[in-house]
């Protein structure tokens, strides 16, 4: 692996670990009223066509951490619809 690879791994650590307050809260309270629908909409879009070019381009770190990130996110988001 090379230091690169490992400078994206820890990035992408960073912003999974900055989603899992709001999952965790999320999922404990099931209240979701003030977080914003289309924000979270407009995120998975955008993770999804990240996780998408990093598959193209071969790019494991950007596709595994935006992939994980995209889990949470739908998470989050299926929370939001659920418990509008």
């Amino acid at each position: 692996m090379e230091y690169i690879d490992i400078l994206g791994y820890v990035a992408g650590t960073l912003v999974v670990l900055s989603l899992l307050p709001q999952v965790i809260k999320s999922w404990k309270t099931k209240l979701t009223r003030d977080i914003s629908l289309s924000r979270y909409v407009i995120y998975v879009i955008g993770l999804i066509l990240w996780v998408t070019y990093a598959v193209i381009i071969q790019n494991g770190p950007v596709a595994v951490m935006n992939g994980i990130g995209l889990v949470l996110a739908v998470s989050i988001l299926y929370l939001k619809i659920k418990h509008v």
